[in-house]
């Protein structure tokens, strides 16, 4: 969790290779359901460009331009983990709901519910998890993993859409009404930063699937709860000119990258998806 805010409690969207051979091979399943009752969306990426320039407003010094190729074909959830979902986990887990996000989670909880998922399915882990704590990832499993950070933000701004986009919804600067759950009029007084003349309908978190899916076919990417993704956080400036393919990060580090907006957002900064938490 971050420091500067409590109320910023990551919760997951989920990936998996399973099928990308298939997938190349033009043979893998546009969608499918899996053992916890999540439907994954099969995606075919390509190039991205994360990060903002220095002059964008709202911009943070960490959001580093680098250039991205993405090149496998890859299934994400498109919708949050439920309570109800995770404590099939992890028994006692907070909350039991069917229909609201799990809150609260730390990363490795999530990484270890990804690979309590893997092997239900017989799929070889990601992660490397030996009593509860974290000691690198398999980047040749097929199993289910957190998406890297360059893959949630491909999704946000690139993934069905002609061009790559300021806003998950567009370029404009202007919230377009039902994009998602933020600090909206109700927070007035309740957040540091709120978003005038903008109402979502949920003073805090909101049900699953509450607002429409954006342009990438997804849930909830943008608000309700902050995200966690696979990447540990780097403040170090990719080499000028250096284009990555497929980066996952470091096995190692301090802390993970946090992405997206939460119910609690309420300034330029963290609605943009070039937006860059840090958290453990």
């Amino acid at each position: 969790m971050q420091k500067r805010s409590k109320r910023l409690q990551p919760i997951l969207h989920i990936a998996s290779l399973k099928t990308e051979k298939a997938a190349r091979q033009g043979e893998a399943k546009k969608s499918y359901k899996n053992s916890a009752g999540l439907a994954m969306r099969l995606f075919r990426p390509g190039q991205v460009t994360l990060g903002a320039p220095r002059h964008e407003k709202g911009q943070r010094a960490n959001e580093f331009i680098r250039n991205v190729q993405l090149t496998r074909h890859f299934y994400v959830s498109e919708k949050e983990v439920s309570q109800s979902q995770f404590s099939a986990f992890k028994s006692g887990s907070k909350g039991s709901s069917n229909t609201l996000p799990v809150s609260g989670v730390s990363w490795v909880e999530a990484a270890a519910f990804c690979n309590w998922l893997s092997k239900k399915e017989g799929l070889s882990p990601f992660y490397k998890i030996s009593r509860g704590s974290y000691r690198g990832f398999d980047k040749q499993a097929n199993g289910y993993r957190l998406p890297s950070e360059a893959e949630w933000e491909w999704l946000a701004r690139k993934a069905g859409r002609r061009t790559q986009t300021r806003f998950i919804w567009g370029d404009q600067t202007v919230i377009p009404a039902g994009s998602g759950n933020i600090a909206d009029e109700a927070a007035n007084g309740t957040t540091r930063f709120y978003v005038p003349n903008y109402v979502d309908g949920f003073a805090t978190v909101a049900p699953i699937g509450s607002f429409p899916r954006d342009k990438a076919g997804l849930f909830d990417l943008f608000g309700n709860l902050s995200e966690w993704t696979h990447d540990f956080y780097s403040l170090i400036p990719p080499a000028k000119g250096v284009s990555l393919t497929d980066p996952l990060g470091g096995q190692s580090g301090d802390k993970h990258v946090v992405k997206g907006a939460s119910w609690s957002s309420g300034n330029l900064t963290e609605i943009r998806p070039a937006y860059r938490g840090a958290g453990n």
